[in-house]
C-alpha cells in the first residue's frame, strides 16, 4: 500500500470516530483535482534519502446536497486539507533547501532531488572517452616518432610478454598488485609508441564510416609515425586489430565453434543438395509415370536402345584398339603401314587378285616365259626390286621377324665374302642438291665387347645446307647396315634425326653423333666390320613457313639427301693378323700382347703388320711427348690438374690401386676421378668425349674416344656438377731410375648450350672443355 493511500485510510478512520454511523452519502459526480505530492524522508548511515510520489487524483466523491460528508462541514474538511498542504510544504522546504545546491558532477546541471530519473554515472568506453584522458593527447601537430625500428620491436616484443603470459599468469595467483603494476606497465609502453594511438583512431573513423577525408588524414598520420611496428602483420587492412598487435591466436573455444558452424553448414548444404535431388527424383518418376501412362512400353523401348547402344560402342572400341595394335605391330615390321582395305570385300577381291597373278607367274616360269625383272631362277633380279606376291611379301615379313622387327634386303656379295672390291674409307662426303653430308666413323673401345663378339662403333654425321635461300628441315632417315659374312642388309628407317626434325637456314650445320653396337667376328680377308649407306627426307620451306606442314610431315618430305657408303673398320688390335713363318719367338710373343685390346706395351717393338692397306684404319695414335718416350720428364709432376673452358670447370685426380696392380708383371692400374661442373646460365649437355694417354717409353699416344660418359650424356643446369671415377690399367714397365711416372693423360669433353627448356640445342656445333694434363704417379716414388 502507497503513502496515499495510508494517508487516506488513516482520514478515513478519524472521520469514521468523529461521525455517526448512521449518517450516509450519494456519490453525485467525477471531477479531477490537482496533483497531490508526497514526501517520505528517511535517514540511515549518516545519509539522507528522498523520494517524492505524484498521484493524479481523478475521481472525487460530492456528497449529498447538504455537502457533507459523514457528517463534515466544508470548512473542516478545508481545514484539514490546509493541515496536511501545510505538512507537505514544510517538507518540501526542508529538503529544497538541502539539495538547492547540488549539480551534476558529469553534466554541471542542477540536481532535481524530486526528479525519478537522476542522472548515473557513465561507463567510459572507446567511444565516451573522459574528458581528462582527450586533454591529456597530445596534438597531432606535435607527435613524432621518438623510437627507433629496433626499439620499436623489442617494445612490442615486451607489449606482448606482458599481455599474453604475465597478465594471465598475475591473475591465475590472485596477485591484484602486481597485476595492477603490469597493466600499467603495458598502457606505458602503449603509449610510448604513438603510432597505437593513432592506429586505434584510424580502426575507430573506418568502422564507424567518417569522411574519407579523415581517413585519409589518419593514414598520412600513421605512416608519419613510421608504421606498423616491425613484427605486426595488417594483412589487406589499414589498421591492426587487438589480436593482431598482441599476437593473439584463436583460442582453442573459437576455434571449435568455428569448425562446429562449418560442419552445420555443411550439413545444412549437404541436406539442402539431398532435397533437392529428392526433389528431382520425384519429379523425373512423376513424369515418368505420366509418361507410361500415355504410353505404355515407350520407356523401356528406350531403355533396351539404349543398352545396345552401349554394348555396341564397347564393343567398337575394342575392335578399334585391337585393329591400332595390329597397325602398330605391322609398322614395326614392314616400316610403314599396310594398305588396308575399305571392307571386307574389297580385301577378298584384293587378295584374290594377287593369288591370280602369283599363278599367272608360275605358269610363265613352267612356260619357260620369263617375266620382266626376273632371271632364269624366278630370283629378284637386283637389290631394289620388289616382289609382288602375298606369299614373297609374307616370307620378307618373316624374315624381318627374325631380324628383330627391321626390314632387311639382300647385301652386297664382296661383304658377304669378305673380299672388299670397293676402297674401304671410314668417312665418306656427298653433296645432293643443297644439302653436303659428312660423315666419320671410329672404334669405341669402352662400350665393346670382344670376347663376347660385340663391337660398337661410334659415327658422327654432319648436315651442311649449301644453298644461298631455301630453308630446309629435315624430316626423316633410312639407313642399310651390312654386317661381314651376311647375306642381308638391315634397314633402319624412321622419323626426324635423333628425335629432331631440325631446321637448316641457308648456310647452317647440323651435327649429331650415334653409334653402331654389332654382333660380328672379325675375318683375315677384310678390316672393316660393316658397310653402312643411307639417305635423308627433307623439304624445303617456302618463304613466310617456319616449319613443315602436317601434310608435309605425313608424307616424310619430297626431296633426298645421299649419305654416301661408308665402313666400321676395326682398330689394329682386333683385327685378325696373317700368320708368318719368318717371325721369331719374340715377335709371336709380342702379337700375342697385341692381340688383347686392354694391354698397352711399355716397350715400341715391329709387330705384323694386316694384309689390308694400313691408311684404311681410322688413326688411333698421335706422336707422343719427347720427355715421355724417354723417361726424363721436363714439366712438374701432378696428379691432378683442373681446367676451366667456356664457364665449365673440369677436375681430375688420381690415385694408385695396388688390389688391382701387379708389379711383378708390369701392370699396373690406376683410378681417376673427374668432376664436370657448369658455371654458366645455361643448361649443357655432355655428348662426346676424347683422351690421349702415352705410357713412359712409348713414342706415340694412344686415343680413347666416344660419345656421352660412361654411356650416358648427362644434362648439366647453371650450378649443377657431374662425377665419376673410372680405372686405367696399364701393362708398362716403370723408368724407375728416372720418374715415378708411368703415364700422362690429357683430353676434352664436347657439350652443347641448351635453350631455355633444358633439351633444346641452342647451336648443333659442340665446345670444347679441357681436361688438363695429368700424370699416373707410382705411390712408392712419388716423394723422390
Amino acid at each position: 500500500m502507497n503513502s496515499l493511500s495510508q494517508l487516506a485510510f488513516v482520514a478515513f478512520l478519524a472521520q469514521a470516530s468523529r461521525t455517526p454511523c448512521g449518517d450516509a452519502f450519494t456519490p453525485t459526480s467525477f471531477s479531477s483535482v490537482n496533483n497531490v505530492r508526497t514526501t517520505v524522508i528517511s535517514s540511515g548511515a549518516g545519509t539522507l534519502q528522498s523520494s517524492t510520489v505524484s498521484v493524479s487524483r481523478t475521481v472525487a466523491l460530492n456528497l449529498s446536497s447538504s455537502g457533507s460528508y459523514l457528517g463534515m462541514d466544508d470548512d473542516d474538511e478545508e481545514e484539514d486539507d490546509d493541515e496536511d498542504d501545510d505538512d507537505e510544504d514544510e517538507l518540501e522546504l526542508s529538503s529544497a533547501g538541502r539539495y538547492s545546491d547540488a549539480k551534476s558532477p558529469f553534466t554541471g546541471l542542477k540536481l532535481d532531488p524530486w526528479d525519478p530519473n537522476p542522472l548515473l554515472k557513465p561507463r567510459p568506453s572507446r567511444y565516451f572517452r573522459k574528458e581528462d584522458e582527450l586533454e591529456k593527447r597530445i596534438p597531432d601537430d606535435q607527435l613524432q616518432q621518438t623510437m627507433s625500428e629496433e626499439e620499436r620491436k623489442e617494445n612490442l616484443a615486451v607489449m606482448r610478454q606482458i599481455r599474453k603470459s604475465d597478465l594471465p599468469d598475475l591473475r591465475m595467483r590472485k596477485d591484484h598488485a602486481g597485476w595492477v603494476e603490469a597493466n600499467n606497465d603495458l598502457k606505458r609502453r602503449y603509449q610510448r609508441d604513438p603510432w597505437f594511438g593513432v592506429n586505434e583512431r584510424l580502426r575507430d573513423a573506418i568502422q564507424l564510416g567518417e569522411p574519407q577525408e579523415k581517413i585519409d588524414y589518419l593514414k598520412d598520420l600513421a605512416a608519419k609515425m613510421g608504421g606498423p611496428p616491425p613484427g605486426i602483420d595488417m594483412g589487406s587492412k589499414e589498421y591492426a586489430v587487438h589480436t593482431e598487435i598482441y599476437d593473439i591466436g584463436i583460442s582453442a573455444s573459437r576455434a571449435s565453434s568455428m569448425l562446429e558452424n562449418e560442419i552445420r553448414a555443411e550439413r545444412a548444404a549437404r541436406g539442402r543438395a539431398m532435397m533437392a535431388e529428392r526433389r528431382k527424383n520425384m519429379e523425373k518418376a512423376q513424369q515418368q509415370f505420366e509418361e507410361d501412362m500415355r504410353f505404355p512400353g515407350l520407356r523401356e523401348d528406350r531403355e533396351a536402345k539404349e543398352r545396345r547402344e552401349r554394348v555396341m560402342r564397347r564393343l567398337m572400341s575394342e575392335i578399334e584398339e585391337d585393329q591400332k595394335k595390329k597397325r602398330e605391330r605391322a609398322k614395326e615390321i614392314l616400316g610403314k603401314l599396310p594398305e588396308t582395305p575399305e571392307s571386307r570385300t574389297k580385301s577378298m577381291e584384293k587378295a584374290l587378285n594377287e593369288a591370280r597373278e602369283e599363278m599367272k607367274k608360275i605358269r610363265r616360269k613352267q612356260l619357260g616365259k620369263d617375266e620382266e625383272g626376273l632371271d632364269d631362277d624366278g630370283a629378284v633380279a637386283g637389290v631394289g626390286a620388289k616382289s609382288g606376291g602375298s606369299a614373297a611379301r609374307a616370307r620378307e615379313a618373316a624374315a624381318a621377324e627374325a631380324a628383330g622387327g627391321r626390314p632387311r634386303l639382300p647385301g652386297d656379295e664382296d661383304v658377304t665374302r669378305g673380299e672388299i672390291s670397293t676402297p674401304v674409307e671410314p668417312s665418306s662426303t656427298t653433296v645432293t642438291g643443297p644439302l653436303e653430308v659428312k660423315v666419320s666413323s671410329v672404334y669405341n673401345n669402352e662400350q665393346s665387347d670382344p670376347p663376347m663378339r660385340k663391337h660398337c662403333f661410334q659415327y658422327t654425321i654432319k648436315i651442311t645446307n649449301n644453298s644461298p635461300t631455301d630453308t630446309i628441315q629435315l624430316l626423316g632417315r633410312r639407313f642399310e647396315i651390312q654386317t661381314v659374312g651376311s647375306s642381308m642388309k638391315d634397314v633402319v628407317q624412321g622419323e626426324g634425326v635423333t628425335g629432331r626434325t631440325p631446321i637448316l637456314k641457308p648456310g647452317e650445320t647440323f651435327e649429331y653423333t650415334s653409334t653402331a653396337p654389332l654382333s660380328v667376328r672379325p675375318i683375315g680377308t677384310t678390316i672393316i666390320a660393316a658397310r653402312m649407306r643411307g639417305e635423308y627426307r627433307y623439304v624445303v620451306l617456302e618463304n613466310g613457313q617456319e616449319t613443315a606442314t602436317e601434310e608435309q610431315i605425313k608424307n616424310g618430305g619430297n626431296e633426298t639427301a645421299d649419305l654416301g657408303t661408308f665402313h666400321f673398320i676395326f682398330p689394329e688390335d682386333q683385327r685378325v693378323k696373317p700368320f708368318r713363318a719368318d717371325e721369331d719367338d719374340e715377335e709371336e710373343e709380342e702379337e700375342e700382347d697385341d692381340d688383347d685390346p686392354k694391354a698397352v706395351s711399355a716397350v715400341p717393338k715391329e709387330v705384323a703388320k694386316p694384309a689390308s692397306t694400313p691408311s684404311a684404319a681410322p688413326s688411333s695414335t698421335l706422336p707422343g711427348d719427347d720427355d715421355m718416350k724417354t723417361g726424363d720428364i721436363a714439366i712438374p709432376l701432378n696428379d691432378s690438374s683442373e681446367e676451366i673452358t667456356d664457364n665449365v670447370k673440369v677436375s681430375v685426380t688420381s690415385s694408385y690401386r695396388p688390389e688391382r696392380s701387379d708389379a711383378s708383371q708390369d701392370k699396373h692400374c690406376f683410378a681417376y676421378n673427374i668432376r664436370i661442373t657448369n658455371e654458366s646460365e645455361n643448361p649443357i649437355q655432355l655428348v662426346s668425349r676424347r683422351f690421349e694417354i702415352q705410357t713412359v717409353g712409348l713414342e706415340h699416344k694412344d686415343v680413347v674416344q666416344g660419345p656421352g660418359v660412361t654411356g650416358r650424356q648427362p644434362i648439366l643446369k647453371p650450378g649443377e656438377s657431374f662425377e665419376y671415377t673410372s680405372t686405367a690399367p696399364l701393362n708398362v714397365k716403370p723408368m724407375l731410375d728416372k720418374t715415378p711416372v708411368v703415364a700422362r693423360m690429357q683430353g676434352e669433353y664436347d657439350f652443347v648450350i641448351l635453350g631455355d627448356d633444358g633439351t633444346t640445342p641452342l647451336s648443333s656445333n659442340p665446345l670444347h672443355a679441357k681436361l688438363g694434363l695429368f700424370h699416373f704417379i707410382l705411390p712408392a716414388l712419388s716423394s723422390t
